[in-house]
């Protein structure tokens, strides 16, 4: 009896230890090898760790994973408002070879990894499933990590592309998007250091809402707008991600104009939501990108209005 109760109780720790086990391979993309085979391992091993950490309620463990201390940060970081687990336990999928305009290859990417998102705090509201996006180096070393947008909507922003050149700039473009809204997510005010220019111009709006006493008088609201400089945004964001245990930020609906004149300028219309612990709204956000250095590109101009209200345009922009 002792003996048949020591194999079950084996069985069922042997079934509880695979039980999150992802196997991941390469469907196309990359060339069989060393480089292939490395990449796949990484994958395997992060998301193995991923479900681990969700069935046990601990931290990710990166040990064993060639992964950069971005991508820990950037993960580690999600990982603190909502947990989550991959949807199946065998994944193949495309490799995305990731060139520069010489035509060689500055890293690679896998998206469409889906995830069962599992929340640690009420507030959140970004939907029970959501997609991972994760960048290579060339060398095949993990490098950075995000939550990717809609596939719907990334297929059309591409599909606008007419050469090759500019459909890698458009991917580029949604890349630094989704880094910049995962670094509102992740409150990862060093990113926002960086990616600001040092002469950016920032406007800023508040949907304040005015109640009057008595049920005659319905509540009305405004919003308040605010020009800052880099340093001004910041400061505030700061006292944002403070204040506030959770913070969530969307956004879709991309559109993309190149500067005539300055082909390295780029005029961005995006969909944001914006939810934190205590405020919410949503609206229209413009983004003035300049990748005149891709690997670090930089914005310009940050504006936010309200829906209804016609978004800033390239001529309203003095830096356009």
């Amino acid at each position: 009896m002792k003996k048949l109760l020591s194999l079950l109780t084996a069985a069922i720790c042997a079934v509880s230890l695979s039980a999150g086990v992802v196997e991941f391979q390469f469907s196309d993309g990359v060339d069989s090898g060393a480089l292939k085979t490395k990449m796949e391992q990484n994958v395997s091993k992060l998301l193995t760790a991923i479900n681990a950490a969700k069935a046990q309620n601990t931290d990710i463990n990166f040990s064993g994973i060639d992964i950069s201390d971005t991508a820990i940060e950037s993960l580690a970081s999600s990982w603190n408002t909502v947990h989550f687990s991959t949807e199946d336990d065998f994944i193949v999928d495309h490799c995305i070879s990731r060139k520069r305009p010489s035509g060689a290859v500055k890293g690679f990417q896998l998206r469409n990894i889906g995830l069962t998102m599992f929340p640690l705090d009420d507030s959140y509201d970004s939907g029970s499933r959501r997609e991972l996006v994760i960048d290579f180096t060339p060398a095949g070393r993990i490098d950075d990590i995000n939550f990717a947008m809609e596939n719907t909507e990334y297929a059309r922003m591409l599909a606008e592309g007419n050469t090759v050149g500019e459909i890698e700039r458009r991917m580029q473009i949604l890349d630094w998007c989704e880094k910049f809204k995962n670094a509102y997510n992740t409150k990862n005010l060093p990113f926002m250091e960086d990616i600001f220019s040092d002469y950016a111009l920032i406007i800023t709006g508040k949907v304040i809402t005015e109640r009057r006493k008595g049920p005659e008088y319905p509540a009305t609201s405004k919003v308040v707008y605010t020009q800052q400089n880099k340093r001004q945004y910041l400061d505030g964001l700061r006292r944002v991600f403070k204040r506030n245990s959770y913070i969530n930020v969307v956004f879709d609906d991309y559109r993309v104009l190149q500067h005539p004149a300055k082909p390295d300028y780029y005029y961005v219309t995006l969909s944001q939501k914006w939810h934190t612990t205590g405020y919410s709204d949503e609206g229209i956000v413009v983004l003035v990108w300049d990748f005149t250095d891709e690997d670090h590109p930089q914005i310009l101009v940050r504006t936010w209005q309200p829906y209804g209200e016609t978004p800033f345009g390239p001529k309203d922009i003095p830096v356009l």
